[in-house]
């Protein structure tokens, strides 16, 4: 599986590359919002379980997407929507399997 640095403009309209390398962004990165924070990691928390996981500013908005894909009106007759999350959980098993199994498993 090739894996490569990830470069993004975070929310302060800086050009980030990643300090790691990860398989291809399952999203188009335009359309992905970063928070301001750059190389930050951020903490965060399993909505279930409380459990809680240290992600990367690219890891998080990941998570972010497959969240709030679920939590749209119509997530369950929703290909479009079924297809983002399904992307974001593939990518997370294979980036950081350790994350998913935290946040969401």
């Amino acid at each position: 599986m090739n894996k490569e640095y990830i470069t993004y403009i975070d929310g302060t309209g800086k050009e980030v590359t990643t300090n790691r390398k990860y398989t291809k962004f399952p999203y188009d990165l335009k359309q992905v919002a970063f928070l301001e924070r750059g190389h930050d990691m951020l903490n965060v928390r399993n909505p279930f379980s409380g459990e809680e996981y240290m992600l990367s500013p690219v890891e998080e908005s990941v998570y972010s997407m497959i969240m709030g894909a679920q939590m749209m009106p119509g997530y369950m007759e929703s290909h479009r929507l079924q297809n983002i999350v399904r992307k974001g959980l593939d990518w997370f098993r294979d980036n950081n399997a350790k994350a998913y199994m935290t946040l969401l498993d």
